[in-house]
């Protein structure tokens, strides 16, 4: 599928979609044969982790400007008694065919209620050390499947409205995991994150069958060794009447939400990030 032109051109990585990210309950039980679909009605146990990506060049089309990318990504994403933060920061290199190195570094961080109806968010990208991207804001959903808004204070007064099909990044990830177990081969979703000044994305998910065997390096990983399904998502801005997505994301999901790696594909190249180290995080002592 043929991408529209990516924003790291007008001074800025794209952002990396929080579908690698996040969670709801916390780490759920060992679970050992990683092939067998679980039950469509077991509880999703997303676990709260931190995990380090190495990122590298993976395609490069011809007549493409980009020749070469490498970079890292961590990413922590913690449960608290109220919700979820997430903080994420990406330093990516590129290379474009004239031999220039773009320095390029994200900074994203967000809090999820675990409702799924507030949400609030930073942004702050740059590019060779130049600020491209200054974002801060709150949505609000008036109820599941209830309109809402986003409100920015950086910029001040940029705000959208969202419609009763938006939903948040984290019960992006449950509906996923959720229509996976239940045997879908499509999920439609339009997701509000923050990450950027376009407003709301319309993401398609293709999914695939289970996958039936766990990872060679993390077999043995309590994190990893469980029921997983490749993916690849389109985000598309809602604004934009265009057929081509933004960019496409390949990954391999957990059902805990885990990614052990992932493709972003901006059309005449894409980037691949495989997982480095990942580390379980505590999940809090609350009252319910």
């Amino acid at each position: 599928m043929e991408k529209s032109s990516h924003k790291w051109c007008q001074g800025g990585v794209p952002y990396i979609k929080a579908i690698v990210l996040g969670g709801l309950i916390g780490l759920g039980p060992l679970m050992t044969g990683a092939g067998n679909a679980a039950p469509a009605s077991k509880p999703i146990n997303l676990a709260p982790h931190k995990a380090v990506y190495a990122m590298k060049i993976g395609h490069v089309r011809s007549g493409g400007n980009i020749t070469g990318a490498k970079g890292t990504m961590v990413m922590e994403w913690a449960r608290s008694c109220s919700g979820w933060t997430m903080v994420q920061r990406v330093q990516l290199v590129l290379f474009d065919n004239e031999g220039n190195r773009i320095a390029t570094e994200s900074n994203f961080s967000s809090f999820e209620t675990l409702d799924g109806l507030k949400y609030r968010f930073t942004s702050r990208n740059s590019r060779d050390g130049t600020v491209t991207d200054d974002l801060e804001g709150k949505a609000k959903l008036a109820r599941k499947g209830g309109k809402g808004h986003a409100d920015f204070s950086r910029p001040k007064g940029m705000r959208f409205d969202l419609s009763r099909k938006t939903i948040f990044p984290t019960v992006h990830v449950i509906d996923l995991i959720r229509a996976a177990r239940q045997g879908k081969k499509w999920l439609n979703r339009v997701i509000f994150d923050g990450a950027n000044s376009d407003g709301p994305l319309e993401v398609n998910a293709m999914i695939f069958a289970p996958i039936k065997t766990p990872p060679k390096k993390w077999a043995k990983r309590r994190l990893t060794n469980r029921p997983s399904w490749h993916m690849r998502l389109a985000f598309f801005p809602t604004k934009s009447a265009k057929s081509t997505p933004d960019y496409e994301l390949g990954l391999r999901l957990f059902d805990n939400g885990v990614a052990d790696g992932f493709e972003l594909d901006y059309g005449s190249f894409s980037v691949n990030a495989s997982l480095e180290k990942i580390t379980a995080l505590k999940r809090p002592k609350c009252d319910s």
